[in-house]
């Protein structure tokens, strides 16, 4: 019994030593058990281990093992390893994915030193400096929101928030299409998401509201019902596989992202929820697939800061749009189209939507500002203001509306020529403009502010110009307004006007030459459209002929004359053609020789009035000295053709000659005062000029311009020098004794002006500038203001002088300037507003 006793004892004892020698055992022995608590702690890395650890090869993944060695180098925060047979075998870099060998016997050092040059890290910082405005929202580790995900439209507080917003407060069906507001972390208000109204909401609040809004919002009716993906139906979407389960507001993300498949694509790819991820501007944006839960727990605290603190200025955002409007003449509706808001809700959300009566609002707001910005300018200036004063058009068909534009010009104090419209009025309106009654709540304007002189004199005393004016340009519709000559007698009879207002009713040269030409419209037409008919008929006739046209009208330096040009500058541009044409292809059977003459002398005639008006109209608002050679030019033409051998166009240039001099009779005083100031030329050029076309007849004109010339000086002479005369002291002594001093005051007061009569003779007798190309008028004065300052502040105000209301492309069109046609429904004075804002920005 003993015996048998014995050898059971040495056969369990065998059957140990076997079991001990198992692999599975030998593995236990050597990595012992951990503590409970630390299991908790690295539970993350060790799913990650098993899973890697099977992919190689190694212990199968239902392995459940503890690893006693744990990486505490600051390093592996920016590396993830990988396990082999229980142990580190390499580090992935978590932005470039560089595997690098790593064993428990090495150091780290070179990890910190690969951290240095990791090309991927530099990607993440440059993509953190370019997102730094907002911070991102992710809804995986590698791919942001889509700017029309409704997710973007929440503002996450903490982690802990988003929790508690999913299972509790979106538990009703109207969150699918309403889009949640919060404002530092509290819900205030729900968006449409079909029509993008705002209305309130919080957490204690009902949802009524927002079910009623459902059934009567007009867009959702037209679209359908719509249910988009939005944060709070995760729940519904998977929540037994996808919802975070909490413990004491903590997130276990091994639990949650080990329910994860790919990035965005599902078993059956279809999208599927991610765990929502809030990535601050300035930390590098996360790659790794698996991030810590300390990580993940500073970033939100950060991005909750950052959101705390950074705030949607709206009255910046408005009025940049409203800029925008006015700058390039976009309709204001555009602000209630859905293509805009939901623009505007994709760029931020946190930008409330604007109605086009809000942005009505916003517009004027800002041209009230600027306008504010416009007159302190112009009130700092001591110099006089030049008006000039055009008639705009509404865009369309059958414009029944006029309206007023009065642009003032003057010299700044850096002496630079300044351009801007002040006023923006109605001119006249038809009766029958049906249209503006229906759509425009300010159609009936009154009387009182419509009509050359309302406009003009409510724009006078709004800018507190009525003692500083110096002359008014308008075109003849204003000009033959008998209002603007009863304004010309108030400001004389006030004394507001300097020399009685000599200079103060000046004509548009650009329109006295269109009407000139327009005269001999049939004239012309009869000698040189039949021809332009044939040759551009013959022209277009075939393919070939049609290449030889556009070889021949792309050397041409011209400009095509728009749709809307004048007739005369159509017929410019076809004899051009024709003549270049017949140059470049002598060969060519264009015209007869006796046409082509005919065509020579027109275009001649045509294309110095071309130039005289493109001069004069520029855009770099030329100085007043330039006008008077440019019509002299035509006026030589004029006497040139008027002796030509062919019979019909001498008798036409002879009747244009005559309207040429009658017009002449009022702007020669005012073309030559400027070229005096000029000192390239100053009075001796004028002189030679009027005496070789006038003869004795220039005498008058001379003695005219001489006397003008004088009194203008003088007149400035008092408001650029008074003489003191004593006044403070005499202010002391008894009234006998100051009657004692007035002969004293006379003498001082002949003598400055004799010595300022000095000023003006010692200019004209000084000698010549030489004339050069690249001479500046205005620096010229500048850098001579202390020789001549009375003088100086003559020109400052003479050289602005305009002899144009219009700029050149109106002055070439039969309707001239035009507003928007989608501006003319608006009120005048929001098209005011519009019209000036986009000139001052310009």
């Amino acid at each position: 019994m003993l015996l048998m006793v014995s050898t059971c004892l040495i056969l369990l004892m065998l059957d140990c030593v076997a079991a001990m020698e198992h692999p599975i055992i030998q593995q236990v022995l050597e990595h012992p058990g951990v503590r409970e608590e630390d299991e908790e702690e690295d539970g993350e890395e060790e799913d990650n281990s098993m899973r890697v650890e099977g992919a190689f090869g190694g212990m199968p993944s239902h392995s459940t093992f503890r690893y006693k060695h744990k990486k505490r180098s600051k390093v592996w925060e920016e590396y993830k390893p990988i396990f082999l047979n229980g142990k580190v075998q390499f580090a992935e870099c978590l932005y470039c994915r560089s595997r690098m060998s790593c064993k428990d016997s090495n150091g780290t050092s070179h990890l910190w030193r690969h951290q240095k040059i990791c090309p991927g890290k530099e990607d993440v910082m440059q993509r953190r400096l370019k997102d730094s405005y907002f911070p991102c929202v992710l809804v995986n580790e590698n791919e942001p929101v889509t700017p029309g995900d409704p997710v973007n439209r929440i503002i996450s507080e903490t982690l802990d928030d988003i929790n508690s917003v999913i299972p509790s407060r979106f538990k009703s069906k109207v969150w699918k299409e309403f889009s949640p507001i919060y404002v530092e972390g509290k819900l205030q208000a729900a968006d449409c998401l079909h029509c993008h109204k705002r209305l309130s909401a919080n957490k204690y609040g009902g949802r009524s509201h927002l079910s009623r809004h459902l059934q009567t919002c007009q867009a959702r009716s037209q679209k359908g019902v719509f249910y988009p993906s939005s944060l709070p139906s995760l729940k519904s979407r998977g929540q037994d596989e996808l919802s975070p389960s909490l413990t004491n507001g903590k997130v276990h993300t091994a639990d949650y992202n080990s329910k994860l498949l790919r990035p965005g694509i599902s078993s059956d790819n279809s999208p599927i929820a991610r765990p929502i991820q809030v990535v601050p501007a300035h930390q590098p944006m996360p790659t790794a697939d698996f991030p810590s839960l300390k990580k993940q727990r500073t970033s939100f605290v950060t991005a909750t800061a950052d959101i705390g603190t950074r705030k949607v200025d709206q009255e910046t955002a408005y009025q940049e749009l409203a800029r925008m409007i006015a700058l390039h003449g976009y309709p204001l509706s555009m602000v209630e189209h859905e293509e805009m808001r939901r623009f505007v809700k994709n760029l931020n959300p946190m930008v409330n939507t604007v109605s086009h009566n809000d942005m009505v609002g916003h517009c004027c707001a800002l041209f009230q500002k600027e306008k504010a910005n416009l007159k302190d300018k112009l009130a700092l200036s001591s110099r006089r203001v030049s008006l000039s004063a055009s008639i705009w058009t509404a865009d369309g068909a059958e414009p029944a509306v006029n309206y007023l534009c009065l642009t003032a010009h003057f010299i700044d104090k850096d002496w630079k020529v300044q351009r801007m419209i002040i006023k923006f009025g109605m001119f006249q309106s038809s009766p029958t403009n049906v249209e503006r009654l229906i759509h425009c709540k300010e159609a009936c304007v009154p009387e009182s502010e419509s009509g050359a002189y309302n406009v003009i004199w409510d724009a006078i005393r709004d800018w507190n110009l009525d003692q500083k004016l110096l002359s008014l340009t308008s075109v003849g519709e204003i000009r033959d307004d008998a209002s603007t000559s009863k304004l010309k007698g108030i400001l004389v009879d006030k004394k507001y006007l300097p020399i009685r207002g000599k200079l103060y009713d000046i004509a548009c040269v650009d329109d006295f030459l269109n009407n000139i030409v327009s005269e001999v419209q049939q004239y012309i037409m009869h000698l040189v459209g039949h021809m332009v008919t044939e040759f551009f008929g013959a022209r277009t006739s075939s393919s070939s002929n049609q290449q030889q046209l556009v070889e021949v009208i792309s050397q041409m330096s011209l400009k095509c004359p728009q749709e809307d040009a004048k007739w005369w500058h159509k017929i410019l541009f076809r004899l051009e053609v024709l003549l270049h044409f017949k140059k470049s292809f002598p060969s060519e059977d264009v015209a007869s020789p006796e046409d082509i003459r005919v065509a020579e002398s027109i275009c001649k005639i045509l294309r110095t009035f071309y130039r005289a008006i493109e001069v004069i109209s520029s855009h770099s608002s030329p100085t007043a000295n330039m006008y008077f050679n440019e019509i002299w030019k035509v006026r030589t033409v004029l006497q040139e053709e008027a002796s030509n051998e062919h019979g019909e166009i001498s008798t036409v240039v002879r009747e244009m000659q005559e309207m040429f001099n009658r017009y002449w009779e009022d702007l020669y005083l005012w073309l030559c005062i400027p070229v005096i100031l000029d000192p390239r030329f100053k009075i001796s050029f004028i002189e030679f000029r009027l005496k070789r076309a006038f003869g004795f007849k220039s005498e008058s004109y001379l003695s005219d311009i001489r006397e003008t010339l004088q009194e203008l000086f003088h007149e400035y002479c008092s408001s650029v020098d008074q003489p003191s005369g004593g006044a403070t002291e005499s202010e002391a002594f008894d009234a006998d004794f100051n009657d004692s001093l007035d002969d004293w005051d006379q003498h001082l007061n002949e003598q400055a002006s004799s010595q300022k009569s000095t000023e003006l003779d010692n200019y004209l007798e000084d000698g010549l500038v030489p004339r050069k190309d690249d001479f500046d008028i205005l620096n010229w004065w500048m850098c001579h203001t202390t020789k001549y300052p009375t003088l100086a502040a003559i020109a400052q105000d003479i050289l602005a002088m305009p002899a144009s209301a219009v700029q050149s492309e109106a002055a070439f069109t039969n309707r001239g300037p035009v507003i928007p046609k989608h501006h003319s429904m608006l009120s005048i004075k929001t098209i005011e507003a519009l019209v000036c804002t986009r000139d001052w920005m310009r």
